[in-house]
């Protein structure tokens, strides 16, 4: 179904970029606006123990629909081959973009 899939992909691909794009963003209780996820990462302090840091990871529905899109990116890439031609730039872009997230 590879080559078959093709034709579709004009229709499905604006929604995956836009999926792999989300910036999200995440609140603190208390504040009175939302913020980078980078800024409220610096503000939550993860528990140590034996002076050790434990690892922190934060994860929201924005996050998993943009790790969801960049999987169904690679699929595509990989399973339609030349026919993905087209959308090369696009996904570049958005690709190169997270390199820097």
């Amino acid at each position: 179904m590879k080559q078959k899939f093709a034709p579709y992909l004009k229709d499905v691909l604006p929604s995956i970029f836009s999926m792999a794009t989300l910036n999200p963003e995440m609140g603190i209780s208390g504040m009175d606006h939302l913020a980078n996820l980078s800024d409220i990462i610096a503000e939550i302090k993860p528990a140590t123990k034996d002076g050790e840091e434990k690892q922190l990871n934060v994860v929201t529905d924005e996050i998993e629909e943009k790790d969801v899109a960049i999987q169904m990116l690679s699929v595509f890439i990989d399973e339609l081959g030349f026919a993905f031609a087209p959308y090369v730039e696009a996904a570049s872009k958005i690709i190169l973009n997270l390199t820097q997230y």
